[in-house]
């Protein structure tokens, strides 16, 4: 894809021409201040910014969908839709996001790593970032009582591409069952940690029975991208060391 937009979404005037080529999904992290010592810096985006950005979009008349939508035959081009999504299920997203989402009655997905609901983001300590609280399963109740959706991030989000194939597997397949079975939900959408996949995990994830799954790869979404590697857009503080970040979030994988 040309880019003629910055890497990353901030604020809606610079993306609105090529948020009418197709259809975007924003993905964002942890609504919150950013704590001192934080690494990541660019994952934390402030409540009043997050705020904003709903109220830009709400004004140029964009409707949120399902990933599964991202790529489905819609409206047309300029039917400005697009997609919400939270990685990893961070609390701070609970206590921050909610009531903006419902002021513009936008509906979201959040992906949650199943062995870590109510607990710390420990696969991001042991790369030296600070401890954030997840949501616990109450939140996510409540989440999904206020019309929003969940999908997989995996168990424990590991790099899937480094797995053997029937540990990614499990990691797939398992969590999707286990989100089920606790939240009495379907569980349709799975988002590949790190954005890390091959052809090989995709598959996986369409044998699981997953509809849609999102990647980091950047760019809008048409009714040819397929729907088990659907683009995103990252949302994040403006910093000056988006390589490093956008390094680090992707974790190199790619599909191959």
């Amino acid at each position: 894809m040309r880019r003629s937009v910055p890497e990353q979404f901030h604020s809606l005037p610079p993306f609105l021409e090529l948020f009418q080529t197709g259809v975007p999904i924003l993905m964002y992290h942890k609504i919150a201040p950013r704590p001192p010592q934080v690494r990541l810096k660019g994952l934390y985006v402030r409540r009043e910014v997050f705020v904003r950005q709903m109220e830009e979009l709400g004004k140029a008349g964009f409707e949120a969908c399902a990933p599964a939508q991202a790529a489905a035959n819609g409206e047309g081009a300029h039917s400005r839709r697009f997609v919400l999504t939270f990685d990893d299920g961070f609390r701070n997203v609970f206590h921050n996001a909610l009531e903006p989402l419902a002021e513009k009655r936008f509906h979201a997905t959040q992906f949650l790593v199943l062995d870590y609901i109510g607990k710390l983001n420990e696969w991001e300590q042991r790369e030296g970032e600070v401890p954030e609280q997840l949501m616990d399963a109450v939140q996510v109740r409540e989440w999904l009582r206020a019309g929003h959706r969940i999908g997989s991030h995996s168990l424990s989000h590991p790099r899937l591409t480094r797995l053997s194939l029937r540990d990614a597997q499990e990691e797939i397949l398992a969590s999707k069952k286990k989100l089920e079975d606790k939240f009495g939900v379907a569980v349709e959408d799975f988002c590949y940690p790190y954005g890390d996949w091959n052809e090989a995990v995709r598959d996986l994830v369409m044998e699981a029975g997953y509809r849609a799954a999102c990647t980091t790869d950047f760019g809008v979404n048409t009714p040819a991208t397929p729907p088990l590697a659907l683009r995103r857009i990252m949302v994040r503080h403006p910093t000056r060391n988006f390589k490093t970040l956008q390094a680090r979030l992707m974790g190199g994988g790619r599909p191959h």
